[in-house]
């Protein structure tokens, strides 16, 4: 009973008071408008991602020979778009700033994405701003101005002396300000999330199913948590100083260090701390094997006793178009009015086994590549959000893009999905022998069109809740423990605080 007359006394207090009229304006104004912006931004993303859909599928129609397939420039056929995530309006993450847009032929494996569509140049400046930025900076603060006087200020004004006297627990006491500032800086945030998903409903282009609803509560939930550490953080600060300007002053100390600070300062230590080497080395390699590529291509013509192996076919109309980087090589031919058609064959089982062997340098390579991807940008990357693990903002920002799923642990799955179709790819191409089909080079003596409604097609497969949860789980528990910490820390020095 006691307990909850403090409560109650407590929010009348918070919700009277100018900062929680500011805070709920300010809040409610930076969410509502930010989602309302953000969902305009999913929908352009979302338009483009169907109309790459559509180009795509247009493109493949357009293939008259197989070996089109194998181009690795511009113009490749087959690609591996990733859709939008509807949760980024919440959390961007890097579902912006990574490729959307993954290449695949057979003579080349995926590394990186490039962007399809074009942004709207008036939404860039909302880029780096979502509902977890604004939660991160703006209600981390927001917590600490409605804590850090919460014990220092009522020494000074003896209402904790005379509450004291009243045989007022000092547990009972903290823990009854702790509950009431939570429910007070949750009205806020509930007023402007609430606010926010109305008008994110209000978009056609935007349903979220049973799965897209769990995901948006446990980013609520993660938000509290963060919100509850800085309140803590607050609670303990005022336990420990005597003045409520000298908390504030503290306090803000804090905010600035853990917020603004780490944050950029880490990644800056990782740049100079580990720098990402030079890739051409890796290249050189690259580039020997696919010089060992060509070289086998010789000796297999040489064995045979020919120079060219269409020489014998003697083609009256051939194009040829073959490109080649560090990483990727392809070839597309195109042959016809064959004047013998006993030269074919040898045309067949030359491509049969050249392009087999294309797949395979190809594998090798990427193996090369990946060692080089491994061991400097990825690595890197991983450098930083552990080292940035130091501050509970980075911890709560990445907890919330995993379960948006925009993390970079996303976009490396999906990444690791386009080389598992690939791969799917290149065993359709063996298994149905068209390496070595005459279609591959020629469109004489085709029976109408090529049918493609066989070949495979991407599909982009989501993260479960349960792995998303199991990924994100280390930082949930990084905020739990200081959770905890900051409580257990406030609770023994407000124990031992001189009320007099």
């Amino acid at each position: 009973m006691m307990l909850w007359t403090i409560v109650r006394r407590e929010i009348t207090s918070n919700i009277l008071s100018f900062r929680f009229l500011m805070g709920l304006l300010i809040y409610f104004f930076l969410i509502v408008t930010n989602l309302f912006v953000l969902t305009r931004g999913y929908e352009d993303r979302l338009q483009s991602y169907q109309t790459a859909i559509r180009e795509n599928e247009d493109q493949i129609r357009q293939v008259k020979k197989y070996s089109e397939f194998g181009q690795i420039g511009q113009n490749r056929r087959l690609k591996c778009n990733r859709k939008p995530k509807l949760l980024s309006v919440f959390n961007e993450g890097v579902d912006k700033r990574k490729g959307n847009s993954v290449a695949v032929a057979h003579g080349s494996v995926p590394a990186v994405a490039e962007q399809h569509g074009s942004d709207n140049p008036y939404l860039n400046i909302f880029s780096s701003i979502d509902f977890t930025v604004i939660c991160q900076v703006v209600m981390s603060l927001l917590a600490l101005l409605f804590s850090y006087d919460a014990i220092s200020r009522e020494k000074e004004a003896g209402t904790l002396r005379l509450a004291l006297s009243c045989a007022v627990p000092r547990s009972t006491l903290l823990l009854g300000k702790y509950i009431a500032g939570m429910i007070s800086i949750s009205l806020p945030l509930v007023a402007s999330f609430v606010a926010g998903l109305l008008v994110i409903q209000f978009s056609p282009y935007v349903s979220f199913n049973s799965s897209d609803w769990i995901r948006v509560l446990l980013i609520f939930l993660v938000s509290m948590l963060y919100v509850s550490l800085f309140f803590l953080i607050g609670l303990f600060l005022s336990a420990r100083t005597h003045r409520s300007s000298i908390t504030l002053m503290f306090s803000m100390c804090v905010w600035v260090i853990f917020v603004l600070i780490i944050p950029n300062l880490t990644v800056l230590l990782v740049e100079h701390a580990s720098p990402i080497r030079s890739e051409q080395s890796s290249k050189t390699q690259a580039d020997e094997l696919w010089m060992e590529f060509e070289t086998k291509v010789g000796e297999y013509l040489k064995k045979r006793g020919v120079e060219n192996p269409w020489d014998h076919a003697k083609p009256g109309g051939m194009g040829l178009s073959s490109d080649r980087s560090s990483y990727g090589s392809g070839e597309t031919i195109g042959m016809s009015r064959f004047a013998n058609e006993d030269g074919i064959p040898f045309i067949q089982e030359y491509y049969g086994f050249k392009e087999n062997l294309r797949a395979q340098y190809a594998d090798r390579i990427w193996q090369i590549r990946k060692a080089y991807l491994d061991e400097n940008p990825n690595r890197q990357s991983l450098l930083a959000l552990n080292i940035s693990r130091i501050s509970p903002a980075p911890v709560y920002y990445n907890t919330a893009a995993i379960l948006a799923e925009t993390d970079l642990g996303s976009f490396y799955q999906f990444m690791e999905q386009t080389r598992q179709y690939r791969r799917e790819w290149v065993e359709y191409l063996r298994d149905e022998k068209i390496f070595s089909s005459r279609r591959w080079f020629t469109e004489d003596g085709a029976q109408g069109a090529l049918d493609l409604s066989g070949i495979p097609r991407f599909k982009e497969r989501s993260e479960g809740i349960g792995r998303s949860l199991q990924r994100a789980l280390p930082d949930i528990m990084i905020l739990a423990v200081l959770n905890i910490l900051f409580f257990m820390g406030a609770f023994i020095s407000f124990l031992r605080y001189d009320a007099i």
